[in-house]
Parts: C-alpha cells; structure tokens; sequence
C-alpha cells in the first residue's frame, strides 16, 4: 500500500469524484445494424463509471481509495456501493438520494473488434450538492480525480483540494461543455484522443497533446487506443506505444488507464516507466469482458511487461 501521513482524522492516497453506473455488457455477433436482431453471445452486470472504475484499479494496485458520488435509493444503488466495497474502495461517503434513480449504462460490445457502444441513462437530478460534502472537513487526500461531469462542484473541490496541496487528476472522454473551466485547477490532464482533437480543431494528437500542454499543466496525456499514449510534460514529449492482447472488450480501458497512471504517479515514478506501466494495465484489463473484471494487481502487471521487455 502506499502510504501517507497525515493529522486529519482519514487520509487517502486518492479521492475520486465522477458519474457511477451500473454497466449491463453484452457480446454481440454480428453487431447489429438498424432494425436487426441478434443474439447475446455472453453478458455480464459490473459496476461501471469512469471515476469508480480508475479508483478500482487503483485500490486493486495497493492505494487507499475513496469514491464519492452519489445513488438512488434502489437496488441499482446497493449493487454500485457493494461493488466498490468488494474492490476495496472506500464508498462510505456514497450519497443515497430517494429522488433518482442509479445511473445505468447498456454497452455492446462487436465480438470481432472488442469495441463498444454505451449508451447512459443518467437522471438529470443526479448531481452532487455542496451540503452532501460536509465529510471533507475531516479528511484528507494526496490526489483528487475528477471527470467533470458536473463543472461546478468539480471546481470547488479542485479549490479544497489545492488549499490541502493534493494534486488534481482529470478525465475528458469526449467534449463536453464547459469543462475548460476546471482547467485552471488541474494538474494532470488525462484524456481521450477524441477530447483532445476536438477541442484543440486537429487530426493530430501530438500537436493536440503539445497545445494542451501551453495551458500549464504539469502533465498532459492523450491516449490513442491500442496504440498507447502520447505524454507531455515541461521536459519531455513522447509515444508510449500500447501492447498487443487479444481483445474481448474495451469496455473501461481508459479509465484503467488513469487509475494505473495516478498509482505511478503516488510512486513517483519517471513518466516514462509511468505510461507504460498504465498501457499495460489498460491493455490487460481489455482480455476480459467488461471494465473491471480484467483489472490486474501491480505483481501481475510487473510480470506482463517483462515479457514484453
């Protein structure tokens, strides 16, 4: 485990905050088109979200995670809560809300590619309030991860986590209005090609990995797939390239990808031997169906990259 000291009353290595879902995965072949029909090859029911997914992955690499989100009072809830619980995240600070719903997402995934379509069903009024946040006074964290769903709590808890000196994560998966206004209070800037493309106007990632990196972030990366990540940071710019597996799903490699990123960064490691080992542990999770199911422990991602080596 990784471990910090501190004077507050619970010290975590990293807090996340983010949409949580339910995630109902089906394996189809063929993919369908409009109007067809086709049968399940293979299901499965996890827990899903980006954020909750990365701090499973962190918790299952050895650091004190925390999530914090927030649930309908209904079984869909319960399931979120005993998923992380069994991971070995902390979801004690879980806020339950009798007036949604639990958030679920319906993935298919193409049996020849491993890619996916998600689909989420997410009640509107499933937003985080600063009065279900109180906890924050008696806790402590090194990093905070945020996907910026919901722009406005997302800067205040950026602001408290800066005034603790804890460094701040972000998530970017597609565009999305105003999330350039968090920007100010991010540290590391992890997110999709498709982000980064999109919001700089270009076809190139490096030369969006380059632009992002003028805004003054310490780190900037953009992964691309399987064929890893692009880096940037004050003293250094380079290709990680990705590793080849035989893929089931992709279904939460990404957010694999920033839990395993923010472990080498708790680590303190180069960033090289940092985005490599986070294309590893993407590209492992990806041999099994579903964004959790594939996660794999630090030991047996040490072992994975070695026969690489």
């Amino acid at each position: 485990m990784v471990r910090w000291n501190s004077n507050r009353n619970m010290g975590y290595d990293c807090l996340g905050l983010g949409v949580n879902a339910v995630d109902q995965l089906c394996i189809l072949d063929p993919y369908p088109d409009l109007d067809d029909k086709v049968d399940v090859k293979r299901s499965s029911i996890q827990g899903g979200g980006p954020v909750p997914t990365a701090m499973v992955t962190l918790a299952k690499l050895g650091a004190k995670v925390c999530y914090v989100g927030k649930v309908g009072d209904d079984p869909d809830g319960e399931f979120v809560r005993s998923q992380l619980q069994k991971e070995g995240v902390d979801a004690r600070y879980l806020v339950v809300d009798k007036k949604i719903k639990t958030s679920k997402a319906s993935i298919w995934i193409d049996k020849g590619s491993g890619k996916r379509t998600v689909a989420l069903d997410r009640d509107r009024k499933n937003h985080l309030k600063r009065a279900e946040l109180k906890f924050l006074n008696s806790i402590s964290t090194r990093f905070l991860h945020l996907d910026a769903r919901e722009v406005e709590i997302s800067v205040w808890l950026a602001r408290w986590a800066r005034k603790q000196k804890a460094q701040v994560c972000l998530d970017v998966g597609s565009l999305r209005d105003g999330v350039e206004k968090v920007f100010p209070f991010v540290d590391h800037l992890i997110v999709s090609k498709r982000f980064a493309c999109g919001f700089v106007k270009t076809s190139d990632p490096f030369e969006a990995c380059r632009e992002l990196m003028s805004r003054r972030f310490r780190t900037v990366v953009v992964t691309v797939g399987e064929e890893g990540c692009v880096c940037c940071a004050r003293n250094a710019f380079f290709h990680s390239p990705g590793f080849r597996v035989k893929v089931i799903d992709t279904t939460g490699a990404g957010d694999v990808f920033h839990g395993a990123f923010i472990y080498g960064l708790l680590k303190r490691w180069s960033l090289k031997r940092t985005a490599r080992f986070a294309n590893a542990c993407a590209a492992m999770k990806c041999r099994k169906l579903g964004g959790r199911a594939g996660i794999p422990t630090s030991k047996e991602v040490e072992g994975f990259m070695n026969n690489f080596s």
